[in-house]
């Protein structure tokens, strides 16, 4: 028996990417997660994620665990929510993930839902996956998925972890301060204005965020332009992403 958990970190931001993590593990292994103290990405410090983060990607190598990554960059997020919504990209994600970590056997696919109604996100999700109910599988959706299924819980960490070394990264290469990258966050409010300074946000903006909007209409006087079209993307490219 399998457990493919996936999460998303990085939902509500105004600046970096959103990240998705999928873990796939076989349920005799789970008892080593919960001893080696995975749970909710939320519920840990930063070093205790990073020394998770890596022990995850160590033992992946010994034990044949498989575990991926999607980061959704601003741009892409702009893109998808202007053909939809965030929930809806975020179903298309989860199920790139799941058809990427599918595996021979029996199993469950364990989903934190992104949706207000649990069960519709499951639906939607297996809605992208064409030849589901695969067999021998089934699907458990619901929200507060990591602090009730450890391979969700192993997701939620890389995710977590790979989205805080994004936006490091980006602080890095724009050279200020932007905090968590929530709008909540005083750092991240004071470098917005910043970035909105030349002909367009800047790249690692969601200009789509009522915070940028705002931001850009006191500095503008006008609402902030739209996103370009992606010249890489295939036609209906939110559908078929991968």
């Amino acid at each position: 028996m399998w457990r493919i958990g996936i999460d998303e970190a990085g939902r509500g931001p105004v600046i970096g990417p959103l990240v998705v993590g999928a873990l796939c593990i076989p349920e005799t292994d789970l008892p080593m997660l919960h001893d080696a103290g995975v749970t909710d990405s939320k519920l840990l410090s930063k070093s205790k994620r990073i020394e998770l983060d890596a022990w995850i990607r160590e033992q992946a190598e010994i034990r044949k665990w498989v575990f991926a990554l999607h980061i959704s960059k601003p741009a892409e997020i702009d893109r998808a929510m202007a053909l939809t919504n965030l929930n809806d990209h975020e179903v298309t994600l989860f199920a790139s993930l799941a058809r990427k970590l599918r595996i021979e056997g029996r199993g469950i696919l364990q989903l934190d839902a992104c949706d207000t109604d649990a069960g519709r996100f499951g639906n939607n999700v297996a809605s992208r996956l064409p030849d589901w109910p695969w067999d021998g599988w089934s699907m458990d959706s619901r929200h507060g998925a990591d602090l009730h299924f450890l391979a969700v819980a192993g997701a939620s960490i890389l995710a977590k972890v790979a989205r805080d070394r994004a936006l490091e990264s980006l602080a890095t290469e724009i050279g200020i301060e932007l905090g968590s990258g929530y709008p909540s966050d005083p750092k991240t409010i004071a470098a917005v204005p910043q970035l909105i300074q030349g002909t367009e946000p800047h790249d690692c903006l969601r200009w789509g965020w009522a915070t940028v909007k705002d931001a850009w209409g006191r500095v503008h006087n006008s609402p902030p332009p739209q996103r370009p079209d992606d010249p890489n993307s295939p036609p209906n490219a939110q559908r078929t992403l991968f």
